[in-house]
């Protein structure tokens, strides 16, 4: 068995964080997380300003067609 005081476990503990500290091994991830995050949120945010735009111009392109009249054109083709 190994007894271990409250120093050196202070130690160990110490060299561990440091350790994880200065680790970059997962820093790749982070960043592909946060700028993939970034452009989601980006297009969340275009999308939901162009939402009432759209809308709107769908709605007054339905009245216009709704009151819109067909004229006949007589016969096409007719030799």
């Amino acid at each position: 068995m190994c007894k271990m005081t409250s120093a050196t476990a202070a130690a160990d503990l110490r060299s561990r964080l440091c350790g994880f500290v200065t680790d970059e091994a997962g820093a790749v991830t982070v960043d592909w997380v946060v700028l993939t995050g970034a452009a989601v949120g980006l297009c969340i945010g275009m999308f939901a300003s162009v939402n009432t735009g759209i809308y709107s111009v769908g709605e007054g392109l339905g009245q216009r067609l709704s009151e819109a009249t067909v004229k006949d054109l007589g016969t096409v083709n007719d030799w």
